[in-house]
């Protein structure tokens, strides 16, 4: 997955919520309480980063960004390297 698209390592997920407090159109519940993607164009990539860094459990990649157009983009990719 590292280096693509964002993703989740769910079976490890805590349920802190602090990925659906940062956006809840990126981030989702699935049925067993473990947090998703719901929509990785749900929010800007500094969303997932800020998401990656939050997680109590160090589950999300936030990958790369797919609107290149974002303000910022160098930074949070940089910032967003240590969790992919």
């Amino acid at each position: 997955h590292a280096g693509l698209a964002p993703w989740i390592d769910s079976d490890r997920c805590t349920a802190c919520d602090e990925c659906i407090k940062i956006n809840p159109k990126l981030f989702v519940y699935g049925p067993d309480k473990k947090a998703r993607i719901k929509d990785p164009r749900g929010g800007p990539y500094s969303d997932l980063v800020k998401a990656a860094e939050r997680c109590t459990a160090q589950v999300i990649h936030p990958g790369l960004p797919l609107d290149r157009s974002e303000k910022d983009l160098e930074r949070w990719i940089a910032r967003g390297k240590k969790w992919n």
